[in-house]
């Protein structure tokens, strides 16, 4: 039996598909805190960039930081968010201007920004889990 299988099971919010978790990291609870760590440390600044791409009309660095955190998406059993992250990827590549994608990236960004604020609340629950 493994040194992380000692922790008791946490209980991670709806939007996160503990299944995908499991997959990648077992019940490695610490290691988790450390992903979701990473993860939000890389992902607060590449949110910060959508909108400054979006205002910008510059289509490809909007794609381009909707590619870059896609991934981390993934990474905390987020799958729902990454498919909508490819989604809107794939529209970047057939729009002519960043106005034709408003409304869906109006969603994009709060879906994302959502996203984040729930890493940031796990985080902070497995620390809090991991200590005990």
């Amino acid at each position: 039996m493994s040194s992380h299988s000692k922790y008791k099971e946490f209980i991670f919010n709806e939007k996160i598909d503990k299944d995908s978790l499991s997959a990648l990291y077992e019940d490695d609870y610490a290691y988790i805190e450390e992903i979701f760590s990473i993860t939000l440390t890389q992902l607060h600044p590449d949110i910060a960039r959508l909108p400054v791409a979006f205002k910008a009309n510059d289509l490809s660095e909007l794609k381009k930081q909707v590619h870059k955190i896609k991934p981390s998406f993934g990474f905390v059993g987020m799958d729902a968010t990454q498919a909508l992250c490819r989604a809107f990827e794939d529209k970047c590549a057939l729009a002519s201007n960043t106005l034709s994608l408003s409304g869906e990236f109006e969603m994009l960004l709060r879906d994302v920004t959502e996203a984040a604020m729930i890493i940031e609340d796990e985080l902070k629950k497995l620390k809090e889990h991991n200590k005990s």
